[in-house]
């Protein structure tokens, strides 16, 4: 069974004058039947949709405030272990959050500075579990959208 899963996809916004925009959109996977080829299409489909839908209403209605060119966009990456709870709620909002891999697997969490970034992960793993060695880790000023978002009011997005 492939289980639902929730994805966190960046996405880096550029355009020739050289300036740069981060979203992070935060979207659901459904679960499907790993026997079901047609399924499993069908929920990264959905996925899909739900962050194409978020991405363009950004585009539209608040990248223009920021900058009004015309801007190519790229996925930066897909990540799915968050350890901030501040990323679990609505997004609408711009964030700090930061990104590293640890075992192969990159992270995401929400914190103002590196070193509360580095606090939540050990709280999440246990201080024994991360290696204290590589302690790589990029920082990213993003606007945060979630699927949840269409439900508040967006007199302050």
């Amino acid at each position: 069974m492939g289980v639902q899963l929730t994805q966190f996809r960046l996405y880096r916004y550029t355009c020739a004058e050289e300036c740069q925009h981060k979203l992070l959109v935060r979207v659901s996977r459904p679960s499907y039947p790993n026997y079901d080829q047609s399924a499993e299409d069908a929920a990264e489909d959905f996925a899909d949709s739900t962050a194409n839908h978020l991405r363009a209403w950004w585009q539209r209605w608040l990248l223009p405030r920021d900058c009004r060119r015309e801007h190519g966009s790229r996925l930066m990456n897909v990540l799915h272990e968050v350890v901030s709870e501040e990323l679990d709620g609505p997004g609408l909002r711009e964030m700090l959050v930061w990104e590293t891999v640890i075992d192969d697997v990159p992270i995401i969490g929400a914190a103002a500075a590196e070193e509360d970034f580095w606090r939540q992960l050990n709280d999440y793993y246990g201080p024994d579990d991360v290696p204290t060695s590589k302690r790589q880790v990029v920082s990213h000023s993003v606007y945060f959208l979630t699927e949840q978002d269409g439900a508040g009011d967006l007199r302050d997005a």
